[in-house]
């Protein structure tokens, strides 16, 4: 049996062409609203990414911040420490380096000489005291400059001066002293 379609042939392939074509837009429409929600949510979740790891930063940071308080409050510390030591250290060399330098002196005095003035201003010594001979004079001021604690021995003045039948001499040696030697 033959079959015959009474249909018109035009708009048959004509809405078939609509239908493909609403097919192929849906398709396409749906294809980009896929796409634009798979991006979304990458960007959405590299942006969380990128927040978490401003956060951690953020928290490390700060962290450090308190360990360079610690840092600079023990650097404070030390430095006060070290001051301190400073301090004591200074106090112990000049509760025996007058003593060392005195002890010094005494040991360095020969026989003949005396000294009756002893004083000392401003860093600088000044020795009174009488000798029997000149000689004498001469060896305690060489002895003198040979101490660490004596520098820049000078003699002020000499004279003599009789006494019954003896004959002295008057001295007076000034020179810097350095208790720290």
């Amino acid at each position: 049996m033959i079959r015959i379609n009474l249909l018109p042939v035009r708009k048959t392939q004509k809405t078939k062409s609509v239908q493909q074509q609403l097919l192929v837009g849906v398709g396409i429409l749906l294809t980009a609203v896929i796409i634009s929600i798979v991006w979304t949510a990458a960007v959405s979740g590299a942006a969380d990414e990128k927040k978490q790891k401003v956060a951690e930063k953020t928290e490390e940071l700060r962290q450090l911040d308190k360990i360079i308080g610690e840092v600079n409050e023990f650097t404070a510390k030390k430095d006060e420490l070290e001051e301190k030591l400073k301090v004591i250290e200074n106090l112990r060399k000049s509760k025996t380096g007058p003593v060392k330098a005195f002890d010094d002196l005494a040991s360095e005095i020969p026989n003949r000489v005396w000294l009756s003035e002893v004083g000392e201003a401003g860093g600088r010594l000044k020795l009174k005291g009488s000798a029997i001979d000149p000689e004498d004079i001469s060896a305690f001021m060489k002895a003198l400059q040979k101490s660490p604690y004596f520098q820049n021995v000078n003699l002020s003045f000499s004279k003599s001066r009789r006494e019954g039948s003896i004959v002295l001499y008057d001295f007076e040696i000034s020179c810097q002293v350095d208790y720290s030697a």
